[in-house]
C-alpha cells in the first residue's frame, strides 16, 4: 500500500521493557563527579579498541606517553574512562595539558597503535541550540563569523553536523533562545536534543560505531542476526519502543534523551512545588553534581554547595557529609517542633497521660514537661479537662 508508514512504537508492555533498556543504558553511561572547572577532553580511540578488555591503567599511561606529560605536571589531571561508551574522559585545570591532550592523534597499546579522535567538550554552565539550513559551502570561519559576534551575546561556538546544513550552536547559561542572528538573517533555534548511542556494527546500545570494540561482528539492527548478507531479509523490532522498524531509526520517538536543560527545569519546579520543607533535602545529580531540590532561600547550604565544586573530589566527600549533617539537624528540628506543636490542644479537649506517653515525651523533649512537673505521685492523671465550674454545673 502507497503512503504506509510504520508506527513509532510498539505495544504499552514493549513501551515499557524499551524504557527499561533506555534507562539502564543511560545509567551506565554515567561519569562520576569530576570538577566543573576544570577543561574535559574526550578521547574515542578507533581500531576496536577495548578499553575494559585491555585494562584501564594501559589506556591511561598509553594517553600520558602519546601527549608528553611530565607526571608531576599531570598532578592534578584525572583520566576517566567510560566503558559503556568505550571512551576516555581527561579533566585537568591546566590550559596547557588541555591543548596537548587535543592535539593526540594516536596511542599506542599492548604493542598496537590505535587512532584517536580527540576534542574538548563543552564546558559547565552551557547549552546546546540546533539551527538548519545553513549553506554547506561556509566553513568553521564563516560559521563563527556569522554567528559568534555581539549580535548573539550569549553564542560561545559553532559546529556543523559531518556534512548537513544543521549546525549545532554553544550558548553561555541553561536558555536556549528561539531565534539567532546569522549574519543578517534571522534563523530560528531549537533545543539539542542528545540520542542514545547505538552502533551500526555490532547494534549493540550504549557505544557508536567509530568506537565498537567488535566492529567485525556485524548484526542486523533490526533483528540482531549476526553475519548477514546482502541478501538478508527480516521483521525489524526497535529495542527502544518495541516498533516494527530497526533500533533508533529517525522514526523511533525514544531514540532521543532528556536534555539536562529540561531536567533542571523539572527539579526547579519540583523543589518549588514542594516547599522550604522539602528544600532543605539535598538530591545530586550523578552527571553534573547538580542540586535537584534545594531552596533558593537556603544560602547557607547554597555557599556551601559552591564551595565544594571548587576544591575538587575531596571538598565533595566533605560536602556530601555536611548534607548529611543538615539533614541530621533538619530531622531533629522537626522532631522538637512536632514534639512542641503535639503538646498544644484544644482548649476543652482531654489527654490522658500514661506511662508510654511519658516515657515517649521524655525521649523526644529531653527535660520534664509541665504535665511531669504537675504530676506528683499519680501514675495517670487528666490535664486540661473541664473547669470546675462545668464540673458543678455536670453534677447539679
Amino acid at each position: 500500500m502507497e503512503g504506509f508508514a510504520p508506527k513509532a512504537g510498539g505495544s504499552a508492555g514493549e513501551r515499557q521493557n524499551g524504557d527499561r533498556v533506555k534507562r539502564k543504558v543511560i545509567k551506565a553511561a554515567r561519569m562520576p563527579p569530576l570538577p566543573k572547572e576544570d577543561a574535559k577532553i574526550i578521547l574515542r580511540p578507533r581500531g576496536g579498541l577495548d578499553v575494559s578488555r585491555v585494562g584501564v591503567t594501559a589506556v591511561g599511561r598509553a594517553i600520558m606517553k602519546a601527549s608528553g606529560i611530565d607526571e608531576a605536571k599531570a598532578n592534578s589531571d584525572v583520566i576517566c574512562p567510560n566503558l559503556q561508551q568505550n571512551i576516555v574522559v581527561v579533566s585537568t585545570p591546566d590550559r596547557e595539558n588541555a591543548s596537548r591532550y587535543t592535539r593526540i592523534k594516536t596511542i599506542e597499546v599492548a604493542s598496537k597503535i590505535h587512532e584517536v579522535s580527540a576534542y574538548e567538550a563543552a564546558p559547565h554552565s552551557t547549552c546546546k541550540g540546533v539551527i538548519r539550513g545553513i549553506t554547506l559551502s561556509d566553513g568553521p570561519l564563516d560559521l563563527e563569523r556569522n554567528i559568534v559576534n555581539a549580535r548573539n551575546p550569549l553564542a560561545l561556538g559553532a559546529k556543523r553536523i559531518k556534512n548537513t546544513g544543521t549546525v549545532i550552536v554553544l550558548f553561555d547559561g541553561f536558555k536556549v533562545p528561539n531565534f539567532v542572528r546569522y549574519g543578517p538573517v534571522l534563523v530560528r533555534c531549537f533545543l539539542y536534543r542528545k540520542q542514545v548511542d547505538n552502533c551500526y556494527a555490532c547494534g549493540k546500545l550504549g557505544h557508536r560505531a567509530d568506537v565498537c570494540p567488535s566492529p567485525n561482528d556485524v548484526v542486523c539492527r533490526g533483528c540482531g542476526s549476526s553475519n548477514t548478507d546482502d541478501h538478508h531479509q527480516c521483521t525489524p523490532k526497535c529495542k527502544l519502543c518495541g516498533g516494527p522498524h530497526i533500533t533508533a531509526d529517525k522514526i523511533c520517538r525514544q531514540r532521543y534523551q532528556i536534555p539536562y536543560v529540561v531536567r533542571r527545569r523539572r527539579w526547579e519546579k519540583a523543589a518549588e512545588a514542594s516547599g522550604s520543607k522539602d528544600g532543605d533535602d539535598m538530591a545530586w545529580s550523578p552527571l553534573t553534581q547538580e542540586c535537584k531540590g534545594r531552596s533558593s532561600s537556603k544560602g547557607r547550604s547554597h555557599s556551601r554547595g559552591r564551595s565544594r565544586t571548587k576544591a575538587g573530589y575531596r571538598s565533595w566527600s566533605r560536602g556530601r557529609s555536611r548534607s548529611r549533617g543538615i539533614s541530621r539537624n533538619t530531622a531533629r528540628s522537626r522532631s522538637r517542633s512536632r514534639g512542641r506543636s503535639g503538646s498544644r490542644r484544644r482548649e476543652g479537649e482531654v489527654r490522658f497521660e500514661t506511662r508510654r506517653s511519658r516515657s515517649r515525651d521524655r525521649q523526644h523533649g529531653g527535660q520534664p514537661s509541665w504535665a511531669d512537673r504537675v504530676r506528683q505521685g499519680a501514675a495517670e492523671k487528666v490535664t486540661r479537662g473541664s473547669p470546675p465550674e462545668c464540673d458543678r454545673d455536670m453534677r447539679g
